[in-house]
C-alpha cells in the first residue's frame, strides 16, 4: 500500500490528525497533555511552527498548523516520535503508541480555515465530554475567547481577523459562528480532494502545477487541472434565463461561480448581501446532496454544467 503523499512547502497549512493504536488512549492524564504542549512549544521555537487550532481528545488529536519554513515531516516525526518515547517511559511500556503515520491534509487557508476551526473545536461537545465548549481546557477554544492563557505556539489573529478588525467584536462573531447549525455537518475527510488536499479546484490546480508537476510517482494521485474561463456576468446571465425560483437560482449561481470562475470564496460571497464566504462551500455541498434525492435538481445542475462548459 502506497504511503500517503506529503506536499511540503514554506507557508503551507495542514490539518493533522493521529489516533492511538487500536483507538487506545494516547493522553491518560494532564501530564501527558502538558508534555504534548511542551513539544509544540519546542517545535515552534525550533522550526517556526504555528498552531492555529488544536484539540486533544483521549485517543486522538487534531491540529491545524502553519509551517512558515516548511519541514512538516521533521516537525511531525519529532512530535509523534518524542511523545511516544516519553509516554512509554512513564508507563514502562514498549512498542508503537499511534495507529500509524499521522494524516496531514494540505489546506487552502483562505477557503477552509473557519470551517476547519469549527470542526476541531466542536469535538469535545459532540463527544458529550462537556456541556459548554469553554470548559474543555485541552482545546484552543478557551484561549480564542479569552478564557484561558494563550500558549506561545498558538496564533489566533489569522482566524479572528476574518470576522472583524476589533478583537472584541471578532471574538463575539467567532463564538456565534461556532454554533451556527448550518456548518456543523462539515467533514474535512469527505471534502478533501483525493484525501490529501482540502481546497477549491483553483487551489488543487495550483498545487498540481507548482509542486507536483508531471511526476509519475505512484504515491501521487492524478490531480485534474481545471480550466476556468467564465465570468460572473456570463454565468449570472445564463442561469437567470432559466427563469427559476429566486432561492434556487441563487444556489445555482453560487455553484457555477465556484466551479467555473477564478473568483475566491470571499469574492463570490460579496455578490450576495449578508452571506459569509465560509458558507459558500456548504451551500454547494447541500445543493449536490439535494440533487441526489431530487432528479429535477440533478437535471438542472447538469444543464448548468453543460452551459458553462460550452
Amino acid at each position: 500500500m502506497a504511503r500517503p503523499l506529503r506536499i511540503e512547502y514554506p507557508g503551507a497549512f495542514y490539518h493533522v490528525i493521529n489516533r492511538g493504536l487500536e483507538r487506545r488512549e494516547i493522553f491518560r492524564d494532564s501530564k501527558d497533555r502538558e508534555y504534548f504542549f511542551f513539544l509544540l512549544k519546542h517545535l515552534h521555537e525550533k522550526y517556526g511552527l504555528w498552531v492555529h487550532c488544536y484539540c486533544l481528545m483521549s485517543n486522538h488529536y487534531h491540529l491545524y498548523i502553519e509551517t512558515p519554513n516548511g519541514q512538516l515531516s521533521k516537525i511531525m516525526r519529532q512530535l509523534d516520535g518524542i511523545y511516544t518515547l516519553k509516554f512509554n517511559k512513564r508507563r514502562k511500556r514498549v512498542g508503537p503508541l499511534f495507529q500509524g503515520r499521522y494524516k496531514a491534509t494540505l489546506v487552502d487557508q483562505d477557503s477552509y480555515s473557519l470551517q476547519l476551526s469549527k470542526y476541531i473545536h466542536l469535538n469535545p461537545l459532540k463527544a458529550k465530554i462537556v456541556k459548554q465548549l469553554e470548559e474543555y481546557q485541552f482545546s484552543s477554544y478557551p484561549a480564542y475567547i479569552g478564557k484561558a492563557e494563550m500558549p506561545v505556539f498558538l496564533k489566533t489573529d489569522f482566524l479572528l481577523s476574518q470576522f472583524h478588525k476589533s478583537k472584541r467584536k471578532a471574538i463575539k462573531a467567532f463564538k456565534e459562528f461556532m454554533f451556527e447549525s448550518e456548518e456543523q455537518d462539515f467533514r474535512p475527510e469527505k471534502e478533501a480532494y483525493k484525501g490529501i488536499i482540502l481546497g477549491n479546484s483553483d487551489f488543487v490546480s495550483k498545487i498540481q502545477e507548482d509542486y507536483l508537476g508531471n511526476k509519475t510517482d505512484p504515491e501521487i494521485p492524478s490531480l485534474k487541472l481545471v480550466q476556468r474561463t467564465k465570468t460572473l456576468e456570463g454565468i449570472t446571465a445564463v442561469i437567470t434565463r432559466l427563469k427559476l425560483e429566486r432561492k434556487l437560482e441563487k444556489k445555482l449561481i453560487i455553484y457555477a461561480l465556484k466551479h467555473y470562475t477564478y473568483l475566491s470564496l470571499k469574492q463570490i460571497a460579496e455578490q450576495f448581501n449578508g452571506l459569509h464566504y465560509s458558507s459558500i462551500s456548504q451551500t454547494v455541498k447541500r445543493l449536490c446532496v439535494q440533487a441526489e434525492k431530487d432528479k429535477a435538481i440533478k437535471r438542472l445542475i447538469e444543464k448548468v454544467d453543460g452551459l458553462c462548459k460550452m
